[in-house]
């Protein structure tokens, strides 16, 4: 069952990663989204500017009509995976049933959507 939330994100970045950590990708290199594999790092809507409704769930369920921005793996050990700001403040999580979890992200816009959707499996 999908999950959402509506929040202003901190430095205009939230991470995604298993609920045991991750390493963060150093650097951006002028993308909206960037990943390791463990931490996927994803920029949004600068707190200032308002909120970033962010969407987590199965990608049957969440994923929309036109192709992800993002589609790579996510090690997911601890079979769970949250969704945080840089601050370590959790601003979703769901369970994974597997060790090695697909993820797929669509975004509003190119450069500060504030719509984030995150789709698991």
């Amino acid at each position: 069952m999908p999950v959402s939330s509506r929040v202003a994100i901190p430095n205009a970045l939230m991470l995604i990663s298993d609920l045991g950590g991750g390493t963060a990708p150093d650097l951006m290199r002028d993308s909206l989204i960037a990943s390791t594999s463990t931490c996927i790092a994803v920029g949004c809507m600068a707190d200032c500017n308002g909120e970033t409704e962010i969407t987590l769930g199965a990608a049957q369920d969440v994923g929309l009509s036109q192709g992800p921005a993002f589609e790579g793996e996510l090690e997911t050990p601890s079979h769970a995976i949250g969704v945080w700001t840089v601050l370590r403040k959790t601003i979703l999580q769901v369970a994974v049933p597997r060790s090695s979890t697909k993820v797929r992200i669509w975004v509003n816009h190119s450069s500060e959507p504030d719509k984030v959707v995150i789709g698991l499996g």
